[in-house]
C-alpha cells in the first residue's frame, strides 16, 4: 500500500530546506536540485509541489511574511505602555532573538536585493515594504495620539524615515551579525524612538 503523503507537511519540509539553501548559497546558486538534496527528496517530488524556481521562492517569501504577521499579532495582543509597545513592535521587524529569525532576515535581505534585478519579484518586494510602512504609520500615529510626538508631526514622512531606519538596522544586523544581539537591537531602537519623540 503506498504511503500517504501529507501535502502541507511536505511543502513545509521543502520550504525549510529552501531557507537553509538560500541562507547558505544565496538565491542565484540555489537550484531545485539543491533544495531536493537538502530536503532529502527526489527532484520530481519537489517539482510536484513547485514546478518552477519562482514558485518556491514566492511561497518561501509568503511563509516569512506569515511568520512576521504572527509575531506582530502577539505584540499587539500584549497590554503594555505605549512607548514600550512601540519598541517591541519595531523589534519584530529587526528580529535577532533566534537563529531562525536571523536566517529569515538574511533571506529577506537577499530577496530584496534579487528583486531589484528581477521584475518577476518586484511586486512582492513592494508588498513587503508596504506592510512594514503600514506598521510604521501605526507606531507613529499611536505615539502622536498618546502625546509622545507633536500633533503637527507629518505621519507619512515620519513613518517613511522610521522604515528607512529599520531596514538599515536589519541590513546591519545581517551583515554584521556578531555586533547585534537582542539587547543591542533594543537599545538602538529605543534611542531612535526617543529621539523622534523629543524632536
Amino acid at each position: 500500500m503506498p504511503k500517504i503523503v501529507d501535502h502541507a507537511e511536505r511543502k513545509d519540509q521543502i520550504v525549510e530546506a529552501t531557507f537553509r539553501c538560500i541562507h547558505q548559497y544565496g538565491f542565484e546558486k540555489t537550484t531545485l536540485r539543491e533544495i531536493a538534496k537538502e530536503a532529502e527528496l527526489s527532484l520530481g517530488s519537489v517539482q510536484h509541489f513547485f514546478p518552477k524556481q519562482k514558485d518556491i521562492y514566492m511561497y518561501a517569501m509568503d511563509v516569512i511574511y506569515q511568520r512576521f504577521e504572527k509575531r506582530m499579532q502577539k505584540v499587539i495582543q500584549v497590554n503594555q505602555e505605549v512607548f514600550e509597545n512601540a519598541v517591541r513592535t519595531v523589534k519584530q521587524i529587526v528580529q535577532v532573538n533566534t537563529e531562525e529569525e536571523r536566517i529569515e532576515n538574511d533571506i529577506w535581505v537577499k530577496f530584496s536585493i534579487m528583486a531589484t534585478m528581477n521584475e518577476e519579484y518586484q511586486e512582492q518586494q513592494k508588498g513587503f515594504r508596504d506592510v512594514h510602512l503600514n506598521f510604521a504609520k501605526d507606531i507613529i500615529k499611536t505615539l502622536i495620539n498618546h502625546g509622545y510626538m507633536k500633533k503637527s508631526t507629518n505621519i507619512e514622512e515620519s513613518a517613511n524615515s522610521l522604515i528607512i531606519y529599520i531596514h538599515g538596522l536589519v541590513f546591519e544586523s545581517v551583515i554584521y551579525a556578531h555586533l547585534y544581539n537582542d539587547q543591542m537591537v533594543e537599545k538602538e531602537i529605543r534611542e531612535y524612538l526617543q529621539r523622534i519623540c523629543t524632536e
